[in-house]
């Protein structure tokens, strides 16, 4: 079985240096708008090699004398695939028309040689100097009215058809030198499209396609005008081209919420349509290779289901450890991460075409962060293992050599950046490797889920255009839209429940229970497939703030949150809802126990026939309901109105709902997490504290042992 963590770190160290060269000076190396049908290859990612770990690696950056040791050493590591040249148009083009490719075919030929196979991307994130310069008006334009500059990354604009048409010769002349490749097995495109901290471009292009859009949308100006509710404040607009896109820099007063909730669902589908353009040109020549982008994880901005059917794989970027603290972690959050967070990411992508995986993985210490901490030693080991427990297909590392020059030079890789010395998480994926590598001999194959595991199944219904609204329009500093979501999801985690985080367009008939958090934006549709889904016997739990609008953003005009009140069997109080400021604690009780609030809290009137599970305990309204639940046909609905400080009564209300359904579940700590797949289950420790694997007497113990410390990692086979 794997090595230990020292034993592995002994053996690469002295691997490491016993190739490492005399210093070397360093010199540089010489609209299409119809989806993409997704391709059903299952080659792509064998079954029987379960998950994948591979680096980046940037040839131009180093002398390439020192490539061929590089990848050697990284194939003495384990890894299996090495990931190149997203940043690296200025090489491949340095003059417009002329391209110098020959450079990147030494370096994916030494990397086949190694042993490697190769990742490549199309370079769109780093658009040349001539570029800019010849043709500034690819550059995107901030919310101040200044044109982005070269000299970083992202500044292109999306929306140029200039800009596009040089996107897309790049990627053909690379598509046409690489796509018949056999050491070439996948593309990514771009990096990390977000246009980050959501600088949104506000050029006459962008502007000018928003129009085009909302004319695609609406119709008429009298159609915009109505949805967007622009009697109000004199708003109304004669034509769609005097419309603007909404910016908080140049109003006095706030942007109309409708018209900036149809921005970001414009942009969303902006970013998909400039996917969908890359990919389609990639395929053009690229034969037998996937085709991804690497997300950001959690980011508002981009929707990841919009491209599904454009994307072979899904992909995402993640770096757990960069400054943020998580109380519910305990002492030790700022070196471990946050689980609930990584593991909604893995379950959220994975079900949109069956392959998940993770582009850019934090490899150690970061620098890009407010503070910059070292992750607990074993942390990136336990990351990975999360990973693969979670079902991904791929895991990537940014980056294998720490950098001598850029933004990022305090930040690690595999090794330092004499490109010899073996920093911690390069071992620590190493690690990974091995243990995978081992764990694919004891693989059996079409395991079934246990049966006890899976009657927890459970759906969590996500939808972007609910958050873009509840972050428009929080009502209170103290809400937070994926902390909300956040906390169901942990929940059902401490309950062992196997989840997918599903879009609307996805079937979630098949899931025993379903959860649907501030699901503040819906119509009639929605909530009769809710009541045909609880009727047939499924267990519907509604959350805070679900039904107050309709798809516009508009309040209905009757009884608060109209369409869902014959669904939970209530209605709302006159007053309707609460929230409490600063740092005033609310009391409600459920089950016998007292639990804090402050965020939001509704009140709630139950039906006959309706029961009434928690109520307020203090306030001008001590006793009125904050949770119901009822039988409906089959099944049951569940409506929880108040979000509480801890999370502690989202997880007690969830478990009272399972165990009405006669379904077992577990009581894990809060972010000790326990998932299965193919026959193994492996428990990752986010919390502060020691944890016992819930592992049955019999079982066979495959990495770690039955006592995980913070940070540490089981995996056993029943």
């Amino acid at each position: 079985m794997p090595h230990s963590y020292r034993t592995i770190g002994s053996l690469l160290a002295g691997l490491f240096l016993l190739n490492a060269p005399a210093a070397t000076a360093q010199k540089a190396p010489k609209d299409a708008k119809a989806a993409t049908a997704t391709k059903a290859v299952p080659d792509y990612f064998p079954a029987a090699d379960m998950m994948t770990i591979g680096v980046y690696y940037y040839p131009e950056a180093w002398p390439e004398s020192q490539w061929a040791r590089d990848f050697a050493n990284m194939r003495k590591l384990g890894l299996e695939f090495v990931h190149m040249g997203e940043f690296a148009w200025g090489l491949y083009e340095p003059e417009e028309g002329k391209y110098t490719l020959d450079w990147l075919e030494r370096a994916v030929s030494l990397a086949n040689k190694a042993g490697l196979k190769v990742v490549l991307c199309t370079p769109s994130a780093t658009p040349p100097v001539w570029l800019a310069e010849n043709h500034p008006e690819v550059l995107m334009v901030d919310a101040q009215g200044r044109r982005q500059q070269h000299g970083t990354r992202q500044q292109g604009n999306w929306s140029s058809p200039v800009f596009r048409q040089y996107v897309a010769k790049i990627n053909a002349q690379l598509a046409q030198r690489f796509g018949q490749n056999p050491a070439v097995v996948g593309w990514q495109i771009d990096n990390e499209l977000s246009h980050y901290g959501r600088q949104f471009s506000y050029d006459d292009f962008s502007k000018a396609k928003f129009q085009v859009w909302l004319k695609q949308k609406y119709g008429t100006i009298d159609n915009l005008n109505r949805d967007w509710g622009n009697t109000f404040w004199s708003q109304l607009y004669q034509n769609f081209e005097q419309v603007r896109i909404p910016n908080q820099a140049e109003l006095v007063a706030d942007p109309n919420p409708h018209a900036l909730l149809d921005f970001e669902r414009f942009f969303a589908d902006e970013a998909a349509d400039y996917i969908r353009a890359q990919a389609t040109t990639l395929r053009q020549y690229a034969k037998n290779q996937w085709v991804t982008t690497n997300h950001m994880a959690t980011h508002r901005d981009l929707n990841p289901a919009l491209s599904r059917q454009d994307l072979d794989l899904m992909t995402w970027t993640v770096y757990p450890v960069h400054g943020e603290v998580f109380p519910q972690n305990g002492p030790l959050a700022y070196r471990l991460g946050n689980g609930s967070m990584l593991g909604f990411m893995h379950d959220f992508m994975r079900p949109l075409n069956g392959n998940e995986g993770i582009m850019e993985l934090q490899p150690g210490q970061v620098n890009w962060g407010d503070i910059n901490p070292q992750p607990l030693p074993g942390a990136v080991h336990m990351w990975l293992m999360h990973s693969f427990g979670s079902g991904a297909k791929l895991i990537c590392s940014y980056r294998y050599r720490q950098p001598r020059a850029g933004s990022e030079l305090y930040h690690y890789g595999f090794v330092g950046p004499d490109g010899v010395t073996p920093l911690p998480g390069g071992l620590e994926y190493a690690q990974t490797m091995q243990e995978i590598n081992e764990l694919r001999k004891l693989r059996k194959p079409n395991a079934a889920m246990p049966a006890r595991y899976a009657a927890r199944r459970t759906a969590l219904l996500y939808n972007y255009d609910n958050r873009f609204d509840l972050d428009n329009h929080p009502s209170t500093t103290r809400w937070n839209t994926m902390g909300h979501l956040f906390r169901y999801y942990g929940a059902l985690k401490t309950m062992n429940c196997p989840v997918d985080v599903v879009t609307e367009d996805q079937d979630f008939s098949k899931y025993p229970f379903l959860v649907a958090p501030a699901y503040q934006l819906l119509d009639k549709a929605l909530v009769n497939r809710w009541t045909s889904y609880v009727q047939a016997g499924g267990h519907l739990i509604l959350t805070a703030r679900t039904g107050q609008k309709d798809r516009r953003g508009m309040l209905w005009e009757g009884p608060w949150a109209t369409p869902i009140l014959d669904l939970i069997g209530a209605k709302f109080n006159d007053r309707a809802f609460d929230m409490l400021p600063g740092q005033v604690k609310g009391q409600v009780t459920f089950g016998g126990r007292s639990y804090d609030w402050g965020s939001w809290g509704e009140l709630l009137m139950p039906n006959a026939g309706t029961t009434a599970l928690a109520n307020y305990a203090d306030q001008f309204y001590a006793g009125a309901p904050a949770a119901t639940t009822r039988k409906l046909g089959k099944g049951t609905v569940t409506y929880v109105g108040v979000e509480s400080l801890a999370g502690d009564l989202e997880r007690d209300v969830l478990r009272s709902v399972y165990t009405t359904a006669n379904v077992p579940v577990e009581a894990l700590a809060d972010q000790f997490v326990v998932n299965w797949r193919d026959g193994f289950w492996v428990a990752t420790n986010f919390s502060s504290e020691k944890q016992t694997v819930p592992a049955p007497a019999g079982a066979k113990l495959l990495v770690g042992t039955r006592e995980v410390a913070p940070g540490g990692v089981a995996v056993w086979q029943e």
